[in-house]
């Protein structure tokens, strides 16, 4: 549960206190945890055009027009991918696959539902874990295309986005005053819960952490990349033990709040 990713405490001994219940036995953080759909709180609203065998994204960063005849088509300025094919597969269904250098790196297929009012995203990304990551977005309709576009034309606004196949499932092990982690996307690191730096393996963005007990259900963890400070994160565990908030902070005034479940 990775962006479900987690301060020497006010008092050290207040975390020597609170570390007997934590490592004797079986931890509440134990097993491991899955993210639940995250709700955007303030979505962007997403156009597209679709007509006369031309796709056109105006919202997209950058906006692009392109031929909808399933051949690869080039754009310009965009970071992940510098041709895209879009291809209809039928009268409420697209698909659309992003390369980079010849090589896919995303595949995605959009289904509008038969009342024209939602649409669902299947987007599987590839080459930015060690596994594909598959990202299954749900949208809802705020305006129409123009008559007689495809119906995936118009303005839409996500509601709910989820990791579908599961990759960001992360499992936590508490023993010994040390706390270590794993998830399926192969990010890991054991790490004392006294704010003593560790090392962070098979993350691109963190080298190291650390983490710290705010108390006997909370853990803080810091990220660091070369020594510097890159992302805060908060678990905070329920009193049932089988949920888990998140809340993770970029240092550059962006803050996401998540719960998960623990799943076993």
């Amino acid at each position: 549960m990775r962006e479900l990713n987690m301060q020497r405490t006010a008092a050290l001994w207040l975390g020597l206190l609170l570390l007997p219940a934590l490592c004797f036995g079986q931890s509440a953080f134990d097993g491991t945890w899955r993210p639940d759909p995250q709700r955007p709180s303030h979505p962007k609203t997403e156009i597209a055009q679709l007509a006369n065998g031309q796709y056109e994204c105006p919202s997209c960063t950058p906006p692009y027009t392109a031929k909808a005849d399933g051949h690869d088509q080039p754009i310009q300025g965009n970071l992940y991918f510098d041709t895209i094919s879009i291809t209809i597969v039928d009268d409420r269904t697209i698909s659309k696959t992003g390369k980079k250098d010849g090589r896919v790196v995303a595949d995605t297929k959009v289904t509008v539902a038969a009342d024209g009012a939602t649409k669902t995203e299947v987007q599987t990304i590839i080459g930015m874990a060690p596994v594909p990551v598959e990202l299954t977005s749900v949208f809802s309709r705020i305006s129409s295309g123009k008559p007689g576009s495809h119906p995936i034309s118009g303005g839409w606004q996500m509601r709910e986005m989820d990791v579908s196949n599961h990759v960001e499932d992360t499992s936590f092990k508490l023993s010994g005053g040390a706390l270590a982690m794993i998830d399926r996307m192969g990010r890991s690191f054991t790490a004392k819960l006294d704010g003593t730096p560790a090392p962070y393996k098979g993350s691109d963005e963190f080298n190291s952490v650390s983490l710290k007990l705010i108390d006997e259900r909370t853990i803080e963890e810091s990220d660091l990349n070369d020594g510097k400070v890159v992302k805060i994160s908060r678990w905070s565990l329920s009193p049932d033990g089988q949920t888990m908030h998140a809340r993770f902070d970029d240092l550059h005034g962006h803050i996401q709040e998540q719960d998960g479940h623990k799943v076993k």
